[in-house]
């Protein structure tokens, strides 16, 4: 299996106060099914709506869809390096827009720091399976496609 990455930058800001405390929040398009992505990549719909709403079930609604800041060379999650925690999916047209909270950690202060400095940020999902690639060169995700994280915050 492969460590498949995709990136998307179509990402809002959101501050929200509540009971005296600031949260921050990131939002927007965080995975694309059934288009050539930068990548040169296809989620066929099928394949990524049913690992999505996997994914939503065993980590989204469970509390435990953590993202890091930046891509790491592994597949596995390491909550050393957790900056957000996905709080929402939800599929709109043939694309799932998340939503993230910046969590108080060593990493998120990073990615705070980065918001707040005006650096514009990025998500970028990161997943196992394989891929077949077309006549035309581009990758086809396959069925063992499985979902690390929605989303890590990349640059």
């Amino acid at each position: 299996m492969l460590l498949i990455s995709e990136f998307n930058e179509e990402i809002s800001i959101i501050h929200e106060a509540k009971e005296g405390s600031k949260n921050l929040y990131i939002e927007g398009i965080f995975l694309q099914s059934d288009v050539e992505n930068g990548n040169k990549r296809i989620y066929p719909s099928t394949i990524l709506d049913e690992e999505t709403s996997r994914y939503i079930e065993s980590k989204v609604k469970t509390n435990r869809a953590i993202g890091e800041l930046n891509h790491p060379a592994t597949p596995i999650l390491n909550f050393e390096r957790a900056s957000h925690r996905i709080t929402e999916l939800s599929k709109v047209g043939k694309n799932w827009a998340g939503k993230a909270i910046v969590l108080n950690t060593p990493m998120g202060t990073i990615v705070r720091g980065l918001i707040e400095g005006g650096v514009r940020i990025g998500v970028s999902s990161r997943g196992v399976g394989s891929i077949i690639k077309d006549r035309n060169g581009i990758s086809i995700i396959q069925p063992d496609f499985r979902l690390v994280t929605a989303g890590d915050i990349v640059s």
